[in-house]
């Protein structure tokens, strides 16, 4: 293990050279933000090494092994995926037996330069890069989505060389942006990213030794990590992962009135919204629930009480939204008008375009009341977001702008310790705008190749709007992810924007979301290394190298790994099936456009409307009083409504672990805290992990006994979580009947 880091070489002045914290409005919990400052290491060894040799190899070889399996697993019935948690894991034993063994050797490589076989012992910023390549190789590529549906829905197959074009062009478009956002979302230590910290924990467990103040003894980061792995793998396994399944969904309305019909409803995980039910299951729980801020944990449950507690079971038990049919409360299909449900199969012709007789023939369509307002959040998050930013932190990203326009940006110890690394030039940033931008404004190369001539039809102003769309809503829910570490999405209004444009084309409508989708996703995930690299001070240039070139790396293993399973017959169903939730999407909003000729259209609007005018309020609020935390009411983070169709069994138990970590550990064991909790949330993350992968590899064969906690089918019930609606209500069939 490396040397602590009080004890590393370059430490930086401790001069008081910060820019003015106080009057801005970055600031949203000076308290937290401290906290966290005391985990962070504040000293660095520039010479230490980074982008080795050590890293190209062990990298590739996780971006390759990561990519591969979890395509391949993405079209198993039950999916899972192998987090970069294992690339990191593994790769620290890798590096250091690596660095033990090979000779140091100058190798030259021409007028490439030359480079040392053993550049030293390996440092904690090989082991972040490395975690770039396994977690570029562990999300995969959301692209191939679109290939899949198109060849198993709608038989339309675009050829290898369009297919991989527009891999590329909708993989690296939201490099661009992060260049804009690195001023004010990066180098300010208000932008905590607590989204980050529990791995920035675990890479400083495996380098740093922590510094004993006190005299007491402690446990390592180190061992508390392995204890709480190994505690959690063994529990997953006994427990709700394998042995025990039934603690992954407790309904405890459904079993405190058995035989109420409403409480079967509403306390269902699976098919209603789970009021008061728990899951010990910790793959639903995941680290998030210790890594946010508690402010910002009541802001989420507040959020799901309103929504799913109490909205969806109103317009569900009156009618709101379909007065005939009484659709079910949790299910992300559509029905016509009679109540049956409908599909893509259905709906759209050979042309890949909606067939209007058959829609007008079925009109009105209808979703579940859950999916509804899942509309409605996602609506009011994005005009939300814009505005939150907007009035809370838009005179700080002009501050922002100015001061590094004049050579004056904040200069707090993590800044001053990365001038020691050349910044990554904006035209690097900028030159993936602009070479991808170019065939998206003329459809040239990629747009009118891939998207139209190949077969999509997308036009070259649909590509410049999606691109418009992203970027002006990438920004604002990259400052709530930095200020929150709550992930909002841009899915939902990028359908929404094309499907109010141009109806009646699901092939270009998923296109149109797909280049929405991944140019906020990969900003945010680039800008999330770059905060990573910030705190550990990796160089941003072997950060963004290693990221431009996993994520090409990642688009032909990815495709080729789709080609190889399409060419096995036996293996379409298995795609169709794992493409049902984005097909459906799909013809929702680009092939129906039933946004404004339905009974949602209120919702849609509302939703708009009450997330631009929110934020404004809760400012002014804080000028009439000051007893109130104005600035910790969070407008975008109010109208997460959660994701339709999953099970609705993590809300409160996640509440309840936030509040015992977040708020008692935090508030009355500091030290503990500080040491210990992030660095526990990795572990039990990975630990479920692991166990994860040793079921789904070796165990789904073995039969286990019934018990208590491994009930039969009709205990389990037709809902498959032990709730049990009256056999004669219909409207509970609808989330089982064929689509």
């Amino acid at each position: 293990m490396a040397a602590a880091p009080d004890l590393e070489k370059a430490e930086a002045p401790t001069a008081d050279k910060n820019v003015d914290k106080q009057e801005s409005s970055f600031v949203v919990d000076r308290e937290f933000e401290q906290s966290v400052a005391g985990m962070i290491p504040q000293t660095d060894d520039p010479s230490s090494p980074a982008l080795t040799w050590r890293v190209w190899l062990i990298g590739i070889f996780f971006c390759f092994v990561l990519t591969i399996l979890n395509q391949l697993f993405y079209y198993r019935t039950n999916s899972f995926v192998i987090t970069s948690y294992l690339a990191i894991l593994l790769s620290y034993p890798m590096g250091v037996f690596l660095a033990k063994v090979v000779p140091a050797k100058e190798i030259s490589l021409g007028p490439l330069g030359s480079f040392n076989t053993n550049p030293g012992p390996f440092s904690i910023k090989e082991h972040v890069l490395i975690g770039i390549w396994g977690s570029t190789g562990a999300a995969g590529v959301y692209g191939t989505d679109n290939l899949l549906v198109q060849r198993a829905f709608y038989n339309l197959d675009i050829g290898a060389a369009a297919s991989i074009l527009f891999l590329i062009g909708t993989s690296v478009l939201g490099f661009g942006i992060s260049g804009v956002c690195r001023k004010f979302l990066i180098k300010p230590a208000h932008m905590v990213w607590p989204s980050i910290l529990p791995q920035v924990a675990l890479y400083g467990a495996f380098h740093f030794t922590q510094e004993n103040k006190s005299g007491k003894k402690h446990l390592s980061s180190l061992q508390v990590f392995f204890i709480g792995a190994c505690a959690m793998f063994v529990y997953h396994l006994i427990g709700p992962g394998w042995i025990s399944p039934m603690l992954s969904q407790l309904p405890l309305l459904c079993w405190i009135a058995p035989n109420g019909t409403m409480s079967q409803y509403y306390g269902s995980t699976s098919a209603g919204v789970g009021i008061f039910s728990l899951t010990l299951d910790w793959s639903y729980i995941t680290s998030s629930a210790m890594s946010v801020p508690y402010w910002s944990a009541v802001n989420l449950f507040v959020s799901y009480v309103f929504f799913q507690w109490l909205l969806v079971p109103l317009s569900f038990g009156n009618d709101w939204f379909s007065p005939v049919l009484g659709l079910v409360l949790n299910d992300s299909h559509m029905t016509n008008k009679d109540g049956k449900p409908i599909g893509a199969a259905q709906l759209v012709g050979d042309n890949h375009k909606i067939m209007l007789d058959v829609y007008e023939a079925n009109k009105p369509l209808y979703i579940t009341p859950y999916f509804a307002w899942s509309y409605f959040g996602s609506m009011a998050q994005f005009t939300a977001s814009i505005s939150h930013t907007v009035t809370f932190f838009g005179a700080d990203i002009v501050k922002s702008f100015k001061a590094s326009r004049q050579g004056h940006e904040e200069d707090d110890i993590h800044n001053q310790l990365m001038k020691a690394y050349p910044e990554v030039p904006d035209s690097w940033y900028y030159g993936c705008v602009i070479s991808n931008v170019s065939p998206s404004f003329v459809t040239a190369i990629m747009t009118i190749v891939v998207c139209h001539v190949s077969g999509i039809g997308m036009a070259w102003w649909a590509t410049l709007l999606s691109m418009a769309v992203s970027i002006i809503g990438t920004i604002p829910i990259a400052i709530v992810l930095a200020s929150t570490g709550v992930s909002l999405w841009m899915a939902l209004i990028a359908e929404f924007v094309y499907g109010l444009i141009l109806p009646g084309d699901p092939v270009v409508m998923m296109a149109f979301k797909c280049l929405g989708v991944t140019v906020s996703s990969q900003c945010l995930t680039l800008l999330s290394d770059l905060k990573t690299g910030h705190y550990l001070k990796v160089p941003p240039r072997a950060i963004f190298t290693v990221q431009i070139v996993s994520q090409l790396l990642a688009v032909f293993i990815c495709y080729y790994t789709q080609v190889m399973w399409f060419n096995n017959p036996e293996h379409l169903e298995w795609l169709k099936v794992n493409g049902k939730g984005i097909e459906g999407d799909g013809h929702n909003w680009g092939a129906t456009n039933t946004n404004f000729e339905s009974v949602y259209s209120g919702l849609i609007i509302g939703g708009l409307v009450v997330g631009l005018v929110l934020p404004p309020l809760l400012k002014a609020g804080s000028y009439i009083t000051d007893k109130v935390p104005w600035h910790l009411v969070q407008a975008p983070i109010l109208f997460q409504v959660g994701s339709p169709g999953a099970y609705q069994s993590a809300v409160l138990t996640s509440f309840l672990v936030s509040t015992f970590f977040q708020f008692f550990m935090y508030r009355y064991h500091r030290g503990w805290w500080t040491r210990y909790n992030y660095v526990l949330a990795t572990a039990l993350d990975v630990g479920v992990a692991i166990a994860v992968l040793l079921v789904n590899a070796a165990l789904t064969s073995v039969e286990l006994p019934n018990w208590f906690l491994n009930p039969d089918e009709d205990t389990l019930g037709p809902l498959l979580d032990t709730c049990h609606p009256p056999e004669d209500q219909s409207r509970w069939q609808l989330s089982f009947g064929d689509s």
